[in-house]
């Protein structure tokens, strides 16, 4: 006679809670991972932005050029730099004047705006073809999730969130230095730029 003996029911109860525990672990395991290939994306991107925007920032304050728009009936004293950190969502946040390089034909190159400016979190740049034409209909996104963001200007040894600081008859200098502090959820960036400037004719 055969002695068959099957499994009790407190052993059929520790089988399915190891492989419970083991599906579990695997989840969070998972899980895991894919939290850290997201963070790992999201700090790719954000390290491409400040690449990106800091190339651009530079060469715009390579080429300041000391040339004054026309005014008009928003802005009767324009200046070839502005910079004004009280600004308001979709406001800009700096202005500059700058001149492109030379195209081989003529002895300078075009003369434009650019602006930068911050948008729902989002910092955008944008430009004009010319001096005294509106800036183009679409900004470009240059860094996205900013939670804070300020610009210093350094001039005579003295620190300056707004420029120019003092009255009209100082529109026609500009400072030396400029940083840049931007803060995200999960750090702080911090930049420090030479300003270079040169006189236009005309």
């Amino acid at each position: 006679m055969n002695n068959l003996k099957g499994y009790t029911l407190v052993e059929v109860m520790i089988v399915m809670s190891l492989f419970s525990l083991i599906s579990l672990m695997s989840l969070s395991f998972l899980s895991t991972s894919i939290s850290s290939s997201i963070g790992i994306s999201s700090k790719s991107k954000l390290i491409n932005e400040l690449a990106i925007f800091s190339e651009l920032l530079e060469d715009d304050l390579f080429h300041v050029a000391k040339q004054f728009p026309r005014p008009n009936e928003s802005d009767q004293f324009p200046t070839f730099f502005k910079l004004n950190n009280n600004f308001r969502d979709g406001e800009s946040l700096l202005e500059i004047v700058r001149i492109s390089s030379s195209d081989g034909v003529e002895d300078l190159g075009a003369i434009n705006k650019v602006t930068y400016k911050v948008k729902d979190n989002i910092l955008y740049r944008n430009f004009s073809n010319f001096l005294n034409s509106s800036y183009k209909e679409k900004s470009f996104a240059l860094i996205t999730q900013i939670e804070d963001l300020e610009i210093k200007v350094l001039y005579d040894k003295n620190e300056y969130l707004t420029w120019p600081p003092f009255n009209e008859a100082d529109l026609e200098i500009y400072p030396t230095l400029m940083e840049v502090n931007i803060k995200f959820s999960e750090g702080n960036f911090k930049k420090i730029l030479f300003i270079s400037g040169e006189d236009i004719d005309g």
